[in-house]
C-alpha cells in the first residue's frame, strides 16, 4: 500500500435532478493501480439533520425570518425618510428642490447595485457576512450625510448609504428560502417582502412628525437609530447558506473538498449571473422584460407619491407635513390587505396544488396578479378624481388602499413566476433584471413628479399613471396564455444551470 502523499486524485462530478453534487474520487497510486474509491456527497446527512436549517424549530426559524425583514424594511426606510427633509435642505444649502431631491434618487440608484454587490460574497462564504459588512459601511455614509455641510456631500454619501446597503436585499430573500420548506415558503415570503415595502410607506410617516420639531438632519439620526438596532439583531442570527454549511462542515471532518476553481473564473460567472445576464434576459426573454417594465412602473409611481401626495395634501386640505405623512398609511394598509390575499390563496390554492404528482403550470400562480392588474387603475383613477376640496380628505386617502394591494400581488406575482419560468442561476439573474430597473426607473420619478402635477393638475397627472396601468393591465391575461410558448423557447434551460452550479459549487 502506498502512503497518502503518493496517491492522485481524479474527481468527476455528478449532478441529480435536485442540482445537489456529489463527487466520485478515485485513488489510485502513482504506478495506476486503484487503491481506494468512494463517493463523498455534498448533502445533509439525512431528512432529519439538525444542522439543515430548513429543520430548525419553527420558533428559531421565524425569529431570524422577522430580523431579516426588519433589515430590509430599515433599508427602504432609509429611501424615503429623506423625502421629509428635501424643502429644508434646499432651504439650507440654496439649490432646488429638484435637487435636493436627487439625494433619494442617487439613493435608489445605489439600492439597484445589490445583486452584483451581494452575489460574489453570498456565493462564496455565506449570506451573514454580506449582512455584517454592509450594515455598518452604509451606517457610516448615513452619518455623512447627517453631518454634511454642502449638498455635493449630502448627494455622495447618500450614494454610498444606498450601494452599502442593497446588498441586504439581493440576499434576504435566498434566507428566507434557506429556511422554509414549499409548503410553508409562501407563508414566510409573503410576510418577509411586506417589509421593504412597508419601509417606504414608514418613512413619511415618521418623517413628516420629525421635522415639525427637529431639523432635516434628524431624519438621518432616526435612519442610524433603525439601523443600529438591525446591526445587533444581525449578530444573533446563523449562516443559512447551504454550500456554505456543508464545506463547513466537511472541514470539520477532515472530508476532502471539491477542486477549486481559480477565483477570477469563479467570480466572472457569478457576475455573468448578476450583471451581464440581466441585461440579456431583458434584451431578449419578453416575460422578464414586459413583467419587469410593469413592476418598474408601479414602484416609481409609489416613489413619485412621496412628493405628489404632499402636493395634494398640502395644496387641497392645507395639511402640515406630520398630518401628510399619515394619508401613507392607506397604502399600508392596502400592502397588508394584499398579504392577506395572497396567504389565502396561498393556504387554499397553491400550497395543496404543490403536493400534488403533476403541478399544474406556472401560469397557474397568475391569479394575484390578475387581481393587482384591476386594482391598480382603480387606486388611481380613486385618487384622480376625489382629491379635491369637495371632497372629504379620508377618500383619496383611501385611495391608496387599492394602490398598495396592487403593489404587493403584482410583486409577488412576478417573484414566483420567475422562479417557475427558470432555473434557479436564471431566476436569480432575472430577479436582478427587475431589481436593477425598477430602483432605476423609480430614481426618475419623483424629480419630475411635481412639475408635472403642477402643468397637468392632480386629477389629469394621477389620471396619465391610471392610463398607463390600464395599458399594462392584460400582462397577466396575455401570459396565461403565451406563456407556454414562450418558456419552450427560453434560451436559458436545466443544462446550463447544471454546467454553472457545477462552477460555483467549486469556488
Amino acid at each position: 500500500m502506498t502512503s497518502q502523499s503518493s496517491l492522485a486524485v481524479d474527481d468527476r462530478t455528478v449532478y441529480n435532478s435536485e442540482f445537489e453534487f456529489e463527487k466520485k474520487n478515485h485513488l489510485h497510486s502513482d504506478d495506476g493501480s486503484q487503491e481506494q474509491e468512494y463517493v463523498e456527497k455534498l448533502d445533509w446527512d439525512s431528512p432529519a439533520d439538525v444542522e439543515n436549517p430548513k429543520n430548525w424549530s419553527y420558533f428559531k426559524k421565524w425569529r431570524i425570518t422577522l430580523v431579516v425583514a426588519f433589515m430590509c424594511l430599515v433599508v427602504t426606510f432609509g429611501s424615503s425618510i429623506f423625502v421629509s427633509g428635501a424643502i429644508h435642505i434646499a432651504l439650507e444649502f440654496h439649490v432646488s428642490e429638484t435637487v435636493a431631491l436627487l439625494g433619494l434618487s442617487v439613493y435608489l440608484v445605489g439600492l439597484s447595485m445589490g445583486p452584483a454587490l451581494a452575489a460574489p460574497i453570498s456565493e462564496t462564504i455565506g449570506r451573514n457576512p454580506v449582512y455584517r459588512l454592509s450594515m455598518p459601511i452604509s451606517m457610516l455614509f448615513t452619518v455623512g450625510v447627517g453631518k454634511a455641510h454642502n449638498i455635493g456631500t449630502v448627494l455622495v454619501c447618500r450614494f454610498f448609504c444606498g450601494m452599502f446597503a442593497s446588498p441586504v436585499l439581493a440576499v434576504a430573500g435566498g434566507t428566507i428560502q434557506d429556511l422554509w420548506d414549499v409548503d410553508m415558503l409562501g407563508m414566510a415570503m409573503s410576510g418577509f417582502c411586506l417589509a421593504p415595502f412597508a419601509g417606504p410607506v414608514l418613512g413619511p410617516v415618521i418623517g413628516g412628525f420629525l421635522l415639525e420639531h427637529k431639523s432635516w438632519r434628524w431624519t438621518m439620526w432616526v435612519l442610524l437609530m433603525f439601523s443600529g438596532v438591525a446591526l445587533a439583531l444581525i449578530t444573533t442570527i446563523p449562516e443559512t447558506y447551504k454550500p456554505v454549511l456543508l464545506k463547513k462542515r466537511a472541514i470539520k471532518r477532515g472530508l476532502p473538498l471539491p477542486p477549486k476553481l481559480p477565483p477570477l473564473e469563479g467570480l466572472k460567472l457569478i457576475f455573468t449571473v448578476t450583471l451581464l445576464r440581466p441585461f440579456q434576459m431583458l434584451l431578449f426573454e419578453p416575460i422578464v422584460l414586459a413583467l419587469s417594465v410593469y413592476m418598474a412602473f408601479v414602484f416609481a409611481v409609489l416613489f413619485g407619491f412621496f412628493e405628489a401626495f404632499p402636493f395634494v395634501f398640502m395644496t387641497v386640505y392645507g395639511f402640515n407635513s406630520g398630518e401628510t405623512g399619515l394619508t401613507f398609511i392607506g397604502i399600508g394598509v392596502g400592502l397588508f390587505l394584499g398579504m392577506l390575499v395572497y396567504l389565502m390563496l396561498d393556504r387554499v390554492k397553491y400550497a395543496p396544488e404543490s403536493r400534488l404528482p403533476n403541478p399544474p403550470p406556472p401560469e397557474s400562480r397568475l391569479l394575484p396578479g390578475k387581481i393587482g392588474a384591476v386594482a391598480l387603475p382603480i387606486g388611481l383613477f380613486w385618487l384622480a378624481w376625489t382629491s379635491r376640496h369637495s371632497v372629504h380628505w379620508i377618500v383619496p386617502v383611501l385611495a391608496g388602499v387599492p394602490f398598495g394591494m396592487a403593489l404587493l400581488l403584482l410583486f409577488f406575482t412576478v417573484i414566483l413566476y420567475f422562479g417557475l419560468c427558470y432555473p434557479a442561476m436564471a431566476t436569480a439573474s432575472a430577479l436582478a433584471a427587475n431589481n436593477m430597473l425598477r430602483y432605476l426607473v423609480a430614481a426618475g420619478f419623483p424629480l419630475f413628479t411635481i412639475q408635472m402635477y403642477e402643468k397637468m393638475g392632480i386629477d389629469w397627472a394621477t389620471t396619465f399613471y391610471a392610463f398607463v396601468g390600464l395599458v399594462l393591465l392584460p400582462l397577466p391575461w396575455v401570459f396565461h396564455k403565451f406563456g407556454p410558448r414562450l418558456r419552450q423557447r427560453s434560451r436559458y434551460n436545466v443544462k446550463q444551470e447544471l454546467d454553472e452550479l457545477e462552477v460555483i459549487n467549486s469556488i
